[in-house]
């Protein structure tokens, strides 16, 4: 859905079930167990080594967290801002072949899917950030939603891989900023 604001619009980002997170906290929180664990029953090491590696652990699980919610799809001007966890993507209109953009579900086009991390932070069923595809091309990927993904493909041969909450809506949107500029 779009929310017209005083510096662009705003489009809702298909919201990822907060069990995925479940893919972060069960390893962070076994391995700190493991450390408390394994310091508390060494003799070499002492209950004061834990002042660090706890709270360490704590601020990680929490810096992950927080990360996993921060996500924004949002158009200023003639240019889509993406921010996915740790990453932020700015693409003028003009840089996407909007002829070729579609909205589809990853589970039947199977060479878009993310195959290869690049740089991102991803868990089963959420990506974000830059990816290589199965079809070796390379996206900035930000997917909460597999079944309903805008795939914009860029001049430069990368793509854009989005869930928003109205893919339609914001494909609509990105188009009627590209005729303008067609016509001129």
């Amino acid at each position: 859905m779009s929310t017209a604001g005083l510096d662009g619009r705003t489009f809702a980002v298909a919201p990822a079930p907060v069990w995925r997170l479940l893919w972060l906290w069960v390893p962070l929180l076994g391995c700190a167990a493991l450390i408390v664990a394994g310091t508390l029953q060494s003799d070499q090491r002492t209950a004061h080594e834990l002042v660090l590696t706890v709270p360490f652990m704590a601020l990680l699980l929490a810096v992950l967290t927080g990360a996993f919610f921060r996500r924004r799809i949002a158009l200023q001007g003639s240019t889509l801002d993406l921010t996915a966890t740790f990453y932020r993507r700015q693409v003028p209109v003009q840089a996407m072949a909007l002829a070729r953009a579609r909205v589809l579900d990853l589970a039947e086009h199977d060479a878009l899917r993310p195959r290869m991390m690049l740089n991102g932070y991803g868990v089963p069923g959420f990506h974000a950030g830059h990816y290589r595809l199965r079809d070796g091309s390379r996206a900035f990927c930000l997917l909460t939603d597999a079944s309903r993904v805008l795939y914009l493909p860029l001049h430069d041969g990368g793509a854009l891989l989005l869930s928003p909450e109205q893919p339609r809506a914001l494909l609509d949107a990105l188009q009627a900023l590209a005729v303008p500029a067609a016509t001129h």
